[in-house]
């Protein structure tokens, strides 16, 4: 077997060889993409296209891997051609690795920048990397660059509306003293990544902190399946030097973890403590706390969406843009009921969202929420909508958030370390979940919402999309109503009982 090792292929062999074999050998045991990878994946292709407006009159290499051959021999020939300003996609290889290089400009008749698009607003460590791996190929390959920079989205770029402004929507960062410094160390690793690649079975790995850095590994759950009942990667919060150290005294189950480990937060050791016993922890302090939340309560939350390229006047490139409101409401007489919104075509959604919001929630003594984000939003308003920006900053007053409660005095062994009220729902109230919804999380909202204010969708299909919308964010506030009634209830014996399994 012949290994070829892309770019993606050479930073997973950097993150774990163990990762490498298994995503050149036996993909399938890995965790399937997530909506948000292939999103991002989208957004990657569609920010791409778009930059290269940026530097007119160049030309596409065509071909993907099937015509790999072509593509390399048609990049040779525009190299070769000063009258090319730019190259899309150039095509290189040398020692068993390939790139394709976003976009080659063309700086005098035999020079070339080296430019990586990124769909990011910041510059990571990995794409020092990732501009190292292409100079390394490319160089081997017979042509230098004079410099390399990678393109972001400009988180400082304000849409004014219509097309987009590209000389200020991208911004251009230097990085090629950096990414030069990484090139000499290139071609060895990529020499001992190929022959973990090509090996005839996968290299003996324990499982440690690279399970888990720079992040989550897709062959997580296969590498720890049949491992301890709550590993030690379950602790919240838990940072990659503790992982060492646990690692270091053997210590890969929770319950093992010594009473005298140092380093543990409270929080830590509160999930260690709930875990090694088997069962729910729950400082009476929150009743009080709870119960110290102003009556009407509006319990709401939002839905938005994050366009890479904004599309809408005064919004900045990955801003969220609110499309959907749910809002139950607890009176003082215990009596329940609901509102909502949402947006279902493709006008700017932000004044509808708050003007609706401000009506609900008019009467309300406190806004329940579920983390910051909708306080966020409510202040990215504010300063979007100045008219109505009173009343939102109002209503951001009043917010309590549910989050901190519960992470600071309650822990069920089943949260596994995640506070996400996904998890925290069927952890303290069982019987309601969101097993029986077809949009189960936000970011398939999202997607959904995109497809939904599309002006082509049949009328049927766009009934269904409503109707999941609403379901799914409904259940969202009625989650937080239910936690805040299990948890401010007096304490009893419920919380002596085994955990769920």
């Amino acid at each position: 077997m012949i290994a070829t090792i892309s770019k993606a292929r050479f930073g997973a062999g950097l993150q774990c060889p163990k990762r490498l074999y298994l995503e050149c050998n036996a993909p399938e045991l890995g965790a399937a993409d997530e909506p948000g990878r292939e999103a991002l994946a989208r957004a990657g292709i569609e920010i791409g296209v778009l930059a290269r407006q940026r530097f007119p009159r160049g030309t596409l290499v065509e071909g993907g891997s099937s015509r790999w051959s072509e593509a390399v021999e048609t990049t040779a020939r525009l190299v070769a051609d000063p009258t090319v300003p730019a190259i899309y996609e150039a095509a290189f290889e040398h020692a068993g690795a390939r790139v394709r290089a976003d976009v080659l400009l063309r700086m005098a008749p035999a020079t070339f920048e080296l430019i990586e698009v990124k769909a990011a607003s910041r510059v990571r460590e990995h794409h020092e990397t990732d501009l190292a791996f292409q100079l390394a190929v490319i160089g081997g390959a017979g042509h230098q660059m004079s410099r390399a920079r990678i393109m972001l989205l400009d988180r400082e770029y304000v849409h004014p509306g219509g097309a987009p402004d590209l000389g200020r929507l991208f911004t251009l960062v230097d990085l090629t003293a950096k990414a030069q410094s990484l090139v000499p160390a290139i071609l060895p690793r990529l020499a001992a990544i190929r022959q973990v690649a090509m090996a005839s079975e996968a290299p003996v790995v324990a499982n440690g902190p690279q399970c888990l850095v720079p992040y989550r590994c897709p062959f997580f759950g296969y590498c720890h399946a049949g491992g301890p009942q709550h590993p030690v990667t379950d602790l919240p919060r838990l940072k990659p030097e503790q992982l060492v150290e646990l690692s270091a005294i053997g210590v890969d189950d929770i319950r093992a973890i010594p009473p005298e480990f140092p380093g543990l937060t409270p929080l830590q050791r509160r999930a260690r403590e709930a875990v090694r016993m088997g069962t729910t922890f729950r400082d009476p302090a929150v009743v009080d706390l709870l119960g110290a939340i102003p009556l009407p309560a509006h319990f709401v939350d939002f839905e938005t969406f994050a366009p890479a390229v904004p599309v809408y006047p005064g919004t900045r490139p990955f801003e969220q843009v609110p499309f959907q409101w749910s809002d139950h409401v607890l009176a003082a007489d215990g009596t329940l009921s609901h509102h909502e919104f949402l947006h279902d075509d493709d006008a700017d959604p932000r004044e509808a969202f708050a003007q609706s919001l401000l009506a609900a929630t008019a009467e309300a003594a406190s806004l329940v929420v579920y983390s910051s984000f909708e306080g966020d939003v409510l202040l990215a308003l504010a300063n979007q909508l100045p008219h109505l920006a009173a009343g939102l900053l109002d209503r951001r007053k009043r917010i309590v958030d549910l989050l901190p409660l519960v992470r600071n005095h309650c822990y069920h062994p089943t949260l596994r370390g995640s506070f996400s009220i996904k998890t925290v729902l069927p952890a303290f109230v069982p019987e309601l979940g969101y097993g029986d919804l077809v949009i189960r999380d936000g970011l398939t909202a999202s997607l959904s919402h995109a497809t939904l204010i599309d002006r082509t969708l049949d009328p049927a299909r766009r009934a269904e999309l409503r109707a999941q919308l609403l379901a799914y964010c409904g259940r969202d506030t009625e989650a937080m109503v239910a936690l805040y009634r299990v948890l401010g209830a007096p304490w009893t014996a419920r919380e002596n009982d085994p955990p769920s399994p």
